[in-house]
């Protein structure tokens, strides 16, 4: 019989000792003493069993091994500047965690356990001893069936040009699906329509005077946002299964205990897609960061800022830093020459805009001037640099002549009787028309200019 149940597996090994029929004497205290230390070293080693409420069991695998992942991504792309991440890859790996902390509350190793001894356990168990259903197969199938009742359904990511209306009525109906009734749905309801309207009104002070009718594009909504509030959510407003489950599972609070391996909780293996989107994430920020680099002003000093001093005879030679006192080699001047080749385009395309800034704001005055009426010559602080030679030298425009003042005596000599003061006529306004047509051609003439000029620079130094 002791054969058999070593071959079920239910005794892992035995021995026979005879012992006398009094252990009162010394011989039967050794021999006795003898068979409690085999049976001592013969026990297996203490089951790394783990006890929580189903509850905290989820709640604290989701902050784990998902709010860790899930947050440190939305870091990462908000300092960067990126778009929120894909709802379908932040859902997937929330749901395939849930899948994974099913398997390992209802894992078949469980079920070869024969612990506790029925004497020392209670209905609902506790934190040391499980009840005496807590292992068998109806019981962990109902355990993995409320876990994957955490899932939240899939959510796909619109087109990018969808509009704003049909989309925020598409996601009001994903998450009519997370409520477990009517009666919690204004909750999270709420919750989102508050979302949405931040977003809704930080667009709308961004672009200011765009039809009402229009709103966010589909990158500016805040999707992980979303789903966090959907997880929350779904989290606190949780309705077990309507499955039977035995009366010794429930403890007197109502609560169900979850028996686990710890060690199997570390097996957790993210989904290939948010390996993939986290990829993604790490190449969009390095973008980013590069071309941030790329757009401020660096702050080391360019080869043509370099200090001019006067060499020998008065010819003018560039200091480096650190040779302030010496007179620099051959090497020194083909260095600084091509570092500063290099960087001749980039100065070149720089001054181009620049002159068609200057450009552009010259012609609005002039048109303003037009529309007015003003006197431009005294209003203009520059002229185009590329002005043709024909117009170097301005007709003089004929002004009002402004006599000097003179004493009421001198005034009233030089007034004959019946004689009035003849002032000096105003120019036409045709001719100030004239004039102001004239520099508007000249302007355009200097731009046109400009720009053969500096292409044929930028032509000279690609060759």
């Amino acid at each position: 019989m002791l054969q058999d149940l070593v071959s079920a597996q239910l005794v892992s090994d035995y021995t026979v000792l005879e012992l006398p029929g009094s252990v009162n004497d010394l011989e039967g205290t050794s021999r006795l003493s003898r068979a409690v230390s085999w049976l001592v070293s013969q026990c297996p080693d203490p089951l790394e069993l783990c006890s929580q409420t189903l509850q905290d069991y989820v709640e604290n695998g989701v902050d784990g091994e998902f709010g860790q992942r899930f947050y440190h991504d939305r870091k990462e792309r908000r300092g960067a500047g990126l778009p929120s991440q894909e709802p379908g890859v932040i859902i997937e790996l929330y749901n395939s965690l849930l899948h994974f902390l099913s398997d390992v509350a209802s894992s078949e190793h469980l079920c070869d356990l024969s612990w506790p001894v029925p004497e020392f356990s209670e209905p609902g168990g506790n934190k040391l001893l499980p009840h005496l259903q807590w292992n068998v197969p109806d019981h962990l199938a109902w355990l993995k069936k409320a876990v994957l009742s955490f899932q939240i359904p899939y959510l796909d990511l619109p087109p990018l040009g969808a509009p704003w209306r049909p989309v925020c009525h598409m996601i009001f109906q994903y998450i009519s699906q997370i409520a477990s009734s009517s009666l919690t749905q204004p909750l999270i309801q709420s919750q989102v329509e508050n979302l949405l309207s931040k977003t809704y009104w930080k667009w709308k002070t961004r672009t200011a005077g765009v039809s009402s009718e229009e709103g966010p594009s589909v990158d500016e909504i805040p999707w992980d946002d979303i789903l966090a509030v959907c997880i929350d959510h779904k989290l606190r407003d949780w309705i077990p299964p309507k499955l039977p489950v035995d009366p010794e599972a429930v403890s007197e609070d109502g609560q169900v205990r979850v028996y686990f391996f710890k060690g199997h909780l570390k097996r957790f293996a993210p989904p290939l897609s948010w390996e993939r989107a986290r990829l993604r994430t790490q190449e969009e920020t390095r973008r980013c960061c590069q071309r941030s680099r790329r757009e401020s002003p660096s702050s080391a000093r360019k080869p043509w800022d370099t200090p001019l001093v006067l060499g020998q005879r008065g010819a003018s030679v560039r200091v480096l830093p650190g040779q302030e006192q010496g007179v620099p080699c051959a090497d020194e001047f083909v260095g600084a020459a091509s570092a500063a080749q290099e960087l001749l385009p980039e100065r070149l395309l720089a001054q181009l805009k620049q002159e068609r800034v200057e450009s552009r704001r010259f012609e609005e005055q002039l048109h303003q001037c037009l529309a007015e009426g003003i006197e431009p010559l005294g209003g203009f602080v520059g002229l185009p640099l590329y002005l043709p030679q024909a117009l170097l030298s301005t007709p003089a425009v004929t002004c009002p002549l402004k006599r000097s003042p003179l004493s009421p005596a001198e005034e009233a000599g030089s007034q004959e009787p019946g004689e009035g003061v003849v002032e000096e006529p105003s120019p036409a306004l045709s001719d100030r028309l004239k004039q102001l047509q004239r520099l508007l051609r000249a302007s355009q003439e200097a731009e046109a200019a400009s720009q053969l000029h500096l292409s044929m620079l930028v032509d000279m130094v690609d060759i």
